[in-house]
């Protein structure tokens, strides 16, 4: 089993930038993502499922 990976600030800081312009990128769009930060295109996939989650559940409160 594979250990998990947190991103670093480099890597987080594209994401977000993705994020703030489109909370659903395309699947192209994540797999350029993933080229361009060195991840896999599901890590990528799993971040933003993460962020659009964290972001419904702070809303709420």
């Amino acid at each position: 089993k594979k250990k998990r990976k947190q991103a670093d600030p480099e890597q987080l800081k594209v994401l977000c930038e993705t994020y703030n312009r489109t909370a659903f990128p395309s699947t192209e769009e994540r797999a350029d993502i993933a080229r361009r930060l060195n991840m896999s295109a599901r890590s990528v996939q799993i971040w933003f499922q993460n962020k659009r989650q964290n972001m419904r559940q702070s809303s709420r409160q």
